[in-house]
């Protein structure tokens, strides 16, 4: 039996992210494979955070899908119908956005539009927030000259919107060093997977505007080359989170994450000095 095909109605079902890999889901299984797993499975729900919520507000403002997901998220009014504080932010942040016109020429392609291919054997999805064509990007490039080296002489570019809360760098536990936000919450292994599945090798740039107070922006590109080693990890490790998700490998735990918290079965006694 073929896979099904996705749309951007059917997205983010659980057939559709059982039958295909995404960058969101790939980021989870590096973090712990066994609640990515249980996730998948309906075994194991992540709670929504306000950041997520807000972000999606912001996302579907610009997709001309606001009026559907408010629908689907009654939490996002008061009792008497209006908007929370945070969601009143938020079009503060969306109208800072509006407002900038390199920003608006960003997020002006074709909204939310979806492919899938194969990475490694991999069975992936995208769904692109904004895909430019190649008349934007040379209007983009004529009208700011310092955006040709992302977009100068290219077919189109990939944009993916971001509402970050601030463009700070992010300490990583792993690295034992602060990272550019965009390598620590992996937007550029998200670009890798976006280029390679678009299949155009199109310039993969993020456009970020923040929740602060005064609101900051930012348009930014990742060179070919970093995408690129970022593909290379990707071809790594998929065709062993594919085998997780069919059930031919067990998943590992992290032994960190709210789900291993919730599932930890105690199997031993440890002195104390061996637990930290």
């Amino acid at each position: 039996m073929g896979l099904p095909v996705v749309t951007r109605e059917n997205y983010y079902d659980p057939e559709i992210n059982m039958a295909y890999m995404g960058s969101t889901q790939f980021k989870a299984f590096t973090k712990c494979e066994a609640a990515t797993l249980a996730e998948l499975r309906g075994e194991w729900v992540q709670p929504s955070t306000q950041a997520l919520l807000v972000g999606g507000y912001i996302d579907a403002w610009f997709s001309g899908e606001l009026p559907v997901y408010q629908a689907q998220h009654p939490e996002l009014f008061k009792r008497d119908g209006t908007l929370k504080a945070e969601y009143l932010k938020a079009q503060e942040v969306i109208a800072r956005m509006e407002s900038d016109e390199l920003y608006s020429m960003l997020m002006s392609g074709q909204k939310q539009v979806v492919r899938t291919g194969l990475i490694a054997g991999v069975p992936f999805k995208v769904k692109i927030d904004s895909l430019l064509d190649g008349d934007t990007c040379r209007k983009i490039a004529e009208r700011f000259p310092k955006a040709q080296a992302a977009l100068g002489f290219c077919d189109g570019a990939i944009v993916d919107q971001k509402a970050m809360r601030d463009m700070a760098a992010v300490w990583s536990e792993e690295e034992h060093c602060r990272l550019p936000f965009v390598e620590a919450w992996g937007y550029d292994l998200q670009g890798a997977i976006y280029q390679a599945i678009e299949g155009s090798m199109l310039p993969f740039i993020l456009a970020v505007g923040t929740k602060e107070d005064s609101p900051d922006l930012a348009a930014l590109y990742i060179a070919d080359e970093d995408l690129a080693a970022k593909l290379h990890e990707v071809e790594d490790l998929a065709p062993r989170y594919q085998a997780i998700k069919e059930g031919r490998i067990q998943p590992t735990r992290c032994e960190h994450c709210a789900y291993c918290r919730a599932t930890k079965r105690l199997t031993s006694i440890l002195n104390y000095k061996e637990f930290f």
